[in-house]
């Protein structure tokens, strides 16, 4: 009996020290500071004329005004809904392209539009158990043009993704699981199918030591604290003539660009690589970026509720923001100037271990936003 106690004694002894290492490495940073100012933004112009059912994750404009939309598959959408990629039409959402092909659907994150009338789909597959996958569909016919597995080690993570101008190149970014995998950027040629890993735990893509605060101020961390909640690169935008790619990490306080040429040009080293990447500036804790004409950045502000813009000379605004808004999450900008974000209630809805609510929470706390700012 004397040995049994001393051993769970031992095995218990065990279970703190690698909890209080996991605290250690994995539960710490340093609350980021605040960098919003006065909304910029006339409230009377914010609207949200999109209300759903369950919570939204990303929302992408096509080049003639199409509005698209997920659910968020943080959320788990497919245990009660059919559907989870959506075009908003005539003041409700409609299955795009058809019904028939919603449940290879399942699992999607990302969603972009691109110049060619294709609307390209990214299901990340790390979390999940399986590879990730990318799929492009015809706005025009409704047909699925391309469908590409990624090999199991490679854009585990993929979330967010923009579109060259001539529909030749995908750029994915991989967050990487907090910081217990690597982010990287991913370029991928549609018309060879192959894909290359780039810049992959590079500063300028990972996350640094910050902790996430909701928009009440508490601190976002994961099981109880041993997990602070921190993402690596997720935001990616392109500039008009598909020159520059714009990226910024989640938990950072900074965005940067690449010229495409380099991450085209297979024969450049990582360090190489790195040497053409440029500071833009300094930013708020963000998830989806986009572009505006000019180049400015508009960036969701995670723990503030809203957007942020962040003009070609650095200098940094709070666009709006909204307490009630849990996790402005992405954003696009309709050929007419309004800009669209949407509200995916993340540290409202997810516990302490990732797991979703309940069908009965989630319509009772919803409906849920999308919101649009009027140009």
């Amino acid at each position: 009996m004397t040995w049994i106690l001393r051993g769970g004694a031992a095995l218990t002894g065990l279970i703190i020290v690698i909890l209080v290492s996991i605290r250690f490495i994995y539960g710490g940073g340093e609350e980021y500071p605040h960098v919003n100012t006065p909304p910029t933004i006339d409230d009377q112009r914010v609207s949200a004329p999109i209300q759903l059912p369950y919570p939204p994750g990303m929302v992408a404009s096509s080049s003639d005004g199409r509005i698209f939309y997920t659910y968020h598959m943080l959320h788990k959408p497919e245990r009660f809904s059919q559907a989870t990629v959506f075009e908003w039409v005539e003041g409700k959402g409609v299955p795009f392209p058809n019904q028939a092909l919603q449940a290879e659907f399942h699992g999607a994150m990302g969603v972009s539009a691109d110049q060619q009338g294709r609307l390209w789909v990214i299901k990340p597959g790390a979390l999940e158990g399986r590879p990730t996958r990318l799929m492009a569909i015809d706005m025009s016919s409704g047909a699925l043009v391309l469908d590409h597995v990624f090999q199991e080690d490679e854009a585990g993570f993929a979330q967010d993704m923009r579109v060259s101008p001539d529909g030749k190149t995908v750029f994915l970014a991989d967050t990487g699981l907090f910081n217990f995998t690597k982010a990287n950027l991913i370029v991928f040629d549609v018309e060879t199918k192959t894909s290359r890993t780039v810049l992959k735990g590079h500063p300028t893509v990972s996350p640094q030591d910050w902790v996430i605060r909701k928009t009440n101020g508490d601190p976002y961390k994961l099981a109880f604290g041993l997990l602070s909640f921190v993402v690596g690169v997720d935001g990616l935008a392109l500039s008009k003539d598909g020159m520059w790619l714009y990226f910024a990490a989640m938990s950072h306080d900074s965005v940067y660009r690449v010229p495409t040429t380099a991450l085209l040009d297979a024969s450049f080293t990582q360090n190489a690589l790195a040497e053409k990447i440029e500071f833009v500036g300094h930013k708020p804790m963000s998830d989806g970026i986009e572009l505006l004409a000019d180049n400015t950045v508009i960036l969701t502000d995670v723990e503030n509720g809203g957007l942020a813009a962040l003009s070609p000379t650095g200098n940094l605004s709070t666009m709006t923001n909204d307490p009630t808004v849990d996790w402005a999450d992405s954003v696009t900008v309709a050929p007419d100037g309004a800009i669209w974000f949407t509200d995916s209630r993340l540290t409202d809805l997810i516990d302490q271990f990732a797991n979703p609510a309940d069908q009965a929470t989630l319509l009772e706390r919803g409906p849920y936003s999308i919101y649009k700012i009027a140009p």
